[in-house]
């Protein structure tokens, strides 16, 4: 196994290494790294009903889809990614988490740390989930990656990732509800965050016997920052990947109300039926079909009709692209 140094911190550089080095490395990779503030969904996750949209808008967080499955997390500072890729590996065995997580518990445990293997894929410590691992398999190569959370904004998490917002009616894959804890707490002062990365770093190697560090090669940068405009900061990718989805809403304006009922494929409004006190509003119904579900597409479109601000900020609001 070798070692990739990675010292980006570009959330889309980082998740586009990670699908270049599955497709084009014959020989098993160990990555560790860190990301800017940014919210990651998995494969088969509807975007709209995963996060706070607005909150992501105001405080410009992105939000990217990666190529494995799983649930939402949230990258940041205080927050180590650890991402193993293993090479031929037999059919039907590329997936084990368990083996994947194994050294990460064992070298908590010698610092004195009692973590458990919980559910299918999550870490945790009394109760409290601090790492969730996903998995992609490529041919008969398998990329396994997860979160510890050491030292991050808890606050902020809860705030931006919010599963199971209702409204929602789809097939996609859910994130399950689990409380979140840091692992500094439970270490009581034995380490910071840069001491607990070069530990972990230093397990790491012994634990898989490394000895050759590289470094992306000019080209090899070039390759994956192809792949990240291609993909990673593509909004039909990161947005218009959401399976279809049925979304409906109701809210209270001054003297009545407003609702809406709009059907999504690959990001886009293909039905609407919005309404103000049971009256529809054909005219917007019209205009917005077709439009990308996105703040900025709606509030055009709407603009051009004519609307006053009070009333494109309510429908904004109706349709959870606005606070």
């Amino acid at each position: 196994m070798i070692f990739i140094e990675r010292s980006k911190s570009n959330p889309y550089f980082n998740l586009a290494a990670e699908e270049y080095v599955l497709r084009n490395y014959d020989i098993d990779v160990l990555m560790l790294w860190e990301s800017k503030d940014s919210v990651v969904i998995g494969k088969h996750q509807n975007a709209f009903a995963e996060v706070n949209y607005p909150y992501l808008v105001e405080n410009r967080i992105p939000l990217i889809r990666r190529i494995s499955g799983g649930g939402t997390v949230f990258h940041g500072k205080g927050n180590q990614n650890i991402t193993v890729l293993k090479s031929s590996i037999e059919a039907g065995t590329q997936v084990d988490f368990q083996t994947f997580t194994k050294p990460l518990m064992s070298f908590l445990e010698q610092l004195g740390l009692n973590p458990t293997f919980e559910g299918k894929n999550n870490l945790c410590i009394d109760g409290l989930k601090f790492s969730g691992n996903s998995a992609h398999v490529y041919k008969n190569k398998s990329l396994h990656h997860g979160t510890v959370l050491f030292d991050s904004d808890l606050k902020r998490i809860d705030e931006i990732i919010n599963p199971g917002l209702s409204g929602f009616e789809d097939r996609s894959v859910k994130s399950v509800v689990a409380k979140v804890a840091n692992l500094k707490p439970f270490l009581g002062g034995k380490a910071d965050y840069i001491t607990f990365k070069e530990k972990l770093k230093e397990y790491l190697f012994k634990y898989y016997n490394i000895n050759i560090i590289h470094h992306f090669t000019k080209l090899e940068q070039s390759e994956i920052l192809r792949l990240m405009q291609s993909r990673y900061k593509s909004w039909d990718w990161n947005f218009g990947y959401s399976p279809p989805f049925v979304f409906t809403n109701e809210m209270p304006i001054e003297n009545g109300y407003l609702s809406c009922r709009m059907k999504i494929i690959k990001g886009s409004i293909q039905e609407l039926m919005l309404m103000e006190d049971a009256k529809p509003l054909e005219f917007i119904n019209n205009a917005l079909v077709n439009k990308k579900l996105m703040q900025v597409s709606i509030r055009s479109c709407l603009a051009e009709l004519g609307l006053t601000d009070k009333k494109i900020t309510q429908i904004l609001k109706l349709f959870k692209l606005s606070k």
